[in-house]
Formats: C-alpha cells, structure tokens, sequence
C-alpha cells in the first residue's frame, strides 16, 4: 500500500465535534452551558456547521486536514458508542 502523496505534507487537526464549535443556526435543544466543566453524558451542541463556520481559522492555524471523531448516530456524546454507521447523528449535522 502507498501513502498518498496529499498525506505526507499534511497538518492535521482532530475535532471532537461536540466541543469544537456549535454552528449559529443550531437551535438550543438544552445543552450544557458552553463554557461549563464537561460531564460523561452531557453535550456542548457542537455540529458539522460550526466546523465550517471555524474554516478560516483552521487554515489561518495551518491546517490542511481535519480527522473527525465520530459524528455518526449514537447516544453518547463522544460517539463511539455508535448505532448506525451510515447516519451522521442529527445532534451534529442536519439537513
């Protein structure tokens, strides 16, 4: 197997969507205060949106790749507890 040549030259950035950034047009479906201590069954509302919205800011870091935790459906708030592998779960992207 070869590298891709993109790879070798990337800088990567791991988001953990629910505490990256919540998008502006996420509705507040009772999530922790922001700037609150986390809990192990609580969520920020973090979302693909606010990911997009923070854009600017990762290429002004340096970025060229984002390595994304689970966004996929699921109960827990870091995702790994996975349900349904072919859904973003709807707290993190919506349509």
């Amino acid at each position: 197997m070869t590298t891709p040549n993109w790879v070798k030259d990337a800088v990567f950035y791991q988001i953990f969507p629910d505490r990256f950034a919540r998008g502006r047009h996420m509705p507040d479906l009772g999530f922790e205060a922001w700037d609150s201590p986390p809990t192990h069954h609580g969520f920020k509302g973090g979302d693909l949106c606010g990911v997009i919205e923070k854009l600017d800011y990762l290429q002004d870091l340096g970025i060229t790749a984002i390595y994304f935790n689970p966004v996929f459906a699921s109960a827990s708030n870091h995702r790994y507890h996975t349900f349904d592998y072919y859904n973003v779960g709807p707290a993190v992207g919506r349509q």
